[in-house]
């Protein structure tokens, strides 16, 4: 069976049930208000004229009436205050009755509370109303008898009517399901049609989305699909690419200090120094060597960490941190005629304890090449934020995006000169990384630089320890 043809079916079932129950619940509605209705107005016109009836009785009634007058009076009475659907029993004794039923049959009265009947007498429905009532001593029952007949009449006709209009409701709502259906599932054959192109590798290829209803939806879903496989793909692609610059950003570093060890060394093979010239080239052989040395340790670190993913980390105070730093720091700083003035109010922190203090030693180290003899850096830690701050050169604005990238230099001459390998920036970021935290830098030409390692103080590292 064809899709369109089975929602078509579940559509016009739905309609029929749907109609079909609001046409049932419109005509129990109806029926019962017009019965309620005639109920009311015979149970009306019933207590009224029992009522008048029995005050004109006491009013007129005599004590030297026998019981033969006071029946007469009674009947005539009624007479005139009755009507054709009007009985009036003394006893068991009919008095007056203008209907052709015998209402105490049944409806027995004996209370003088009203009470009332709905009984189905030959091809009629009669309702019986009725009451009691007594006058000196002697106890009489009033009833109305109501034909109702036309109230169910006009229920069974308003149920005809309701049924001829439910079923033109339903033919036509069949035929317009039908109709729509098949027109809204006609973008499926455009949306089958787009993702065998998805399957042969045609990943920028789109579905138009005409309508926001469930096949559009299935299109906007496709569409995701189709953008988060293209966005992976061009991942991957960026991936290999940026491999490819990080291979040739290597090449270009190794090559310098190679280049440098190979004239050295062919200077000290085929040339005559003197033992000045030797111990020279000697220690530009050893200084090269060193940073081949440094390059790759700091690029085995790089690597490790990416690859790593997560890492075990445990509270420790931050002042001690901090102290293990700055004696790290104190010959170098010393040796550069700097000095480092800490500050810390954070308790516990989750960390790889050598890994941050390489952070921070990194990060001061880098300070105090920016910085002039006799300058001041300072090491800082509250509220979840540890910042490193220097009053040197600072970095322009346009450079601050590309400082945590492997072996990207503002000052390529200085970091060189001082053995940097362009690999520190990148190797905070990863360890901050690791820690659940960011590396924020911030700073202003010729007034200094702040980088700040901010931890996750929501959730995450600083607010764990500090439980």
């Amino acid at each position: 069976m064809k899709l369109w043809l089975k929602v078509s079916l579940c559509a016009v079932v739905m309609v029929t049930l749907s109609t079909t129950a609001c046409s049932l619940l419109l005509l129990l509605r109806s029926g019962q208000r017009n019965l309620n209705l005639a109920i009311d107005n015979a149970l009306a016109n019933q207590q009224i004229r029992a009522a008048s009836w029995q005050s004109a009785m006491q009013t007129r009634l005599d004590e030297s009436y026998g019981e033969t007058a006071a029946r007469s009076l009674a009947k005539y009475l009624m007479g005139q205050l009755g009507d054709s659907s009007t009985a009036l029993l003394c006893g068991t004794d009919v008095i007056y009755n203008t209907t052709t039923v015998s209402p105490e049959e049944y409806l027995p009265v004996t209370a003088e509370a009203q009470q009332y009947i709905i009984e189905d007498i030959g091809d009629k429905t009669m309702l019986i109303a009725g009451s009691a009532a007594t006058v000196n001593e002697t106890r009489y029952r009033i009833y109305t008898i109501k034909d109702i007949t036309h109230v169910f009449t006009d229920i069974r006709e308003l149920a005809y009517s309701f049924a001829a209009i439910s079923l033109c409701v339903i033919l036509a709502a069949g035929a317009v399901t039908v109709f729509i259906t098949r027109a809204l599932l006609k973008p499926i054959a455009t949306l089958k049609a787009n993702t065998s192109l998805i399957a042969n590798g045609v990943y920028g290829n789109r579905v138009t989305i005409a309508e926001r209803d469930e096949i559009g939806e299935l299109g906007e879903d496709f569409n995701r699909m189709a953008e988060a496989v293209e966005t992976h793909i061009q991942e991957l692609r960026d991936e290999a690419e940026r491999r490819t610059m990080f291979m040739s950003a290597l090449t270009h570093e190794l090559k310098t200090p190679m280049t440098g060890i190979k004239g050295n060394a062919q200077t000290l093979l085929a040339t005559k120094l003197t033992e000045e010239e030797r111990e020279d080239a000697l220690y530009a052989i050893d200084a090269a060597c060193t940073r081949v040395e440094r390059l790759s340790q700091k690029l085995m670190q790089l690597i490790v960490l990416r690859q790593s993913g997560n890492m075990p980390l445990s509270p420790v105070p931050a002042a001690m941190l901090i102290a293990d730093v700055k004696a790290a720091c104190a010959e170098q700083l010393r040796i550069r005629g700097l000095t480092l003035i800490t500050d810390n109010d954070m308790g516990l922190v989750m960390m790889e304890r050598d890994l941050l203090a390489d952070l921070l030693i990194n990060l001061i180290d880098n300070a105090g090449k920016a910085s002039r003899r006799g300058d001041t850096i300072e090491l800082s830690a509250h509220g979840g934020i540890i910042s490193v701050t220097d009053h040197g050169i600072g970095i322009a604005e346009s450079e601050l995006d590309k400082l945590t990238q492997p072996f990207y230099m503002v000052d390529k001459s200085r970091t060189r000169k001082a053995g940097g390998a362009g690999l520190g920036l990148a190797l905070c970021d990863e360890i901050a990384r690791l820690h659940g935290a960011r590396l924020i830098i911030s700073s202003t030409p010729g007034v200094g630089t702040t980088v700040s390692v901010v931890f996750d103080t929501e959730g995450a590292q600083y607010e764990k320890a500090n439980q």
